[in-house]
């Protein structure tokens, strides 16, 4: 059982790995001809599959983080699932915020407050992070799941400063991987996965790069 559980871990690592080096040389394979076009748009697609949640607890709860670059840790934009601590905590529902150095700077709470209740449901959406005007946006789409139905749009869209970015190059996929945080209910969820992540170039290119990479557990 021990050497099966082995080879399963091994296969799965060897899987990111390669992946993992695929998409790299993707994002820097760009001709010279390309390099003054810069990154003004970055799309993710997510799925979270929920074994059996827990609605009189809220859980579980999952939280996402969005970086507009790696070296920047005091601006970022939050996703939290199936909660949401504003002011005070409350279950349900989606919660998304801009952060500046510990901060609120902008936020919008779902019109739902639906608690997760469909067992061996599976959640998907797409997190949008834009620069404009020296303006960082982000905003939810595409969203569905069983409980809540579709959600997400622009009634969701928050905002703030750029500060210290004029483009979105510094992005990494890999930073919102390794940020996300399943702070309770973890034995709830079977897996969390960035499926593709798409950047949409100044000069209109749109880049698609297919990942297929679990959050490690």
């Amino acid at each position: 059982m021990e050497l099966s559980v082995s080879i399963q871990r091994i296969r799965y690592l060897l899987r990111h790995i390669i992946c993992l080096a695929s998409a790299m040389l993707m994002m820097l394979n760009v001709s010279a001809d390309q390099e003054s076009s810069v990154i003004v748009r970055i799309e993710e697609d997510w799925e979270i599959d929920i074994v059996e949640p827990a609605p009189e607890n809220d859980s579980p709860q999952v939280t996402f983080f969005v970086n507009p670059g790696v070296t920047d840790s005091n601006s970022y934009f939050q996703i939290q699932m199936n909660y949401a601590t504003d002011a005070a905590f409350s279950g349900g529902g989606f919660h998304v915020s801009a952060v500046s150095n510990d901060s609120y700077v902008d936020r919008a709470r779902s019109g739902t407050r639906l608690g997760l209740s469909v067992d061996q449901d599976t959640m998907r959406w797409t997190n949008v992070m834009a620069i404009d005007n020296n303006t960082l946006l982000f905003a939810i789409k595409n969203g569905y799941c069983r409980d809540w139905g579709n959600f997400g749009g622009p009634e969701y869209l928050v905002r703030m400063p750029a500060t210290g970015h004029t483009t979105l190059n510094d992005y990494r996929f890999q930073h919102s991987l390794d940020e996300v945080d399943i702070g309770f209910g973890g034995n709830r969820v079977s897996s969390v996965e960035l499926k593709d992540v798409r950047l949409y170039y100044s000069d209109g290119r749109i880049e698609s790069i297919p990942l297929n990479l679990f959050v490690a557990r």
